[in-house]
């Protein structure tokens, strides 16, 4: 991949190659106001938003947008960025709808993955071909995929790491903001369920996953799926893989369902 191309190219093969509804979009944490500052984007938000919200914008617009730590609504959010930290009375009675045991809802809330520093002056979201305009590169790619797409996706990031399994981090709620820092800092993909948040204001419809594949390795991911297709023929892992995607969906052995190519 050409360097000056180089997130092009990966989000081209992303999109094509596993036909994905959305944009895949990069999420870089900003540590100072001043580089904050500096960043200059496509679009602004008119009023205070969810994170989910912000990235729905970005994978479904094409929006650059940076989110200044005051322009962030969400509560949960704002505990995982590190912009306000935990009250036990309010958050654990806030939570009481997931686990019905207000115990349980305070250790629910301290179980999340938090930033420190990283984000205080700002998240920059925008989609991953963008980035081949800016000096820096994601700390995050985000995904909204279907269960078959994120396998793929699984198993292409696995193959491309060296990883043999992977594990993920289910909490409760904040499956956007939270399975997006779990990411970050394990420096490992990561993949989540919508939360109720997420389901109305990120709109993770009922057939999508939200995934997370951490920024210094999307690259080499997408290294990895288009040595797939240069060498099998194609992305898909069904059958004897390397077929066009989705691939041939027949079962295994059937004597009826045979094809061959023509001279």
């Amino acid at each position: 991949m050409s360097d000056n191309t180089r997130f092009k190219s990966a989000y081209d093969l992303f999109i094509w190659n596993y036909r994905l509804d959305f944009d895949p979009v990069g999420i870089k944490f900003i540590a100072s106001e001043n580089d904050a500052s500096l960043i200059k984007t496509t679009h602004k938000a008119k009023s205070r938003l969810s994170y989910c919200q912000f990235l729905a914008a970005a994978r479904s617009s094409r929006h650059e947008l940076l989110m200044r730590p005051d322009e962030l609504s969400c509560r949960n959010a704002q505990i995982g960025m590190g912009y306000k930290d935990p009250d036990k009375d309010k958050d654990s009675k806030a939570h009481l709808k997931y686990t019905m045991n207000e115990e349980l809802s305070w250790e629910l809330i301290n179980i999340k993955n938090k930033l420190s520093d990283e984000a205080k002056g700002g998240i920059y979201f925008a989609p991953l071909d963008l980035y081949d305009n800016r000096d820096f590169v994601p700390d995050v790619v985000f995904f909204m995929v279907t269960p078959y797409q994120s396998y793929h996706l699984l198993n292409e990031y696995m193959s491309a790491t060296g990883k043999s399994h992977l594990m993920f981090k289910a909490t409760a709620n904040s499956a956007v903001c939270g399975g997006s820092i779990y990411s970050f800092q394990n420096q490992t993909a990561n993949m989540m369920t919508m939360c109720a948040g997420s389901k109305t204001s990120g709109k993770t419809e009922m057939n999508y996953l939200n995934f997370f594949i951490p920024g210094n390795e999307i690259l080499t991911t997408a290294e990895s799926l288009k040595n797939r297709i240069e060498k099998l023929g194609g992305p898909s892992l069904l059958g004897k893989g390397g077929e066009s995607w989705p691939g041939l969906d027949v079962c295994g052995g059937c004597p009826l369902i045979k094809f061959e190519k023509n001279p």
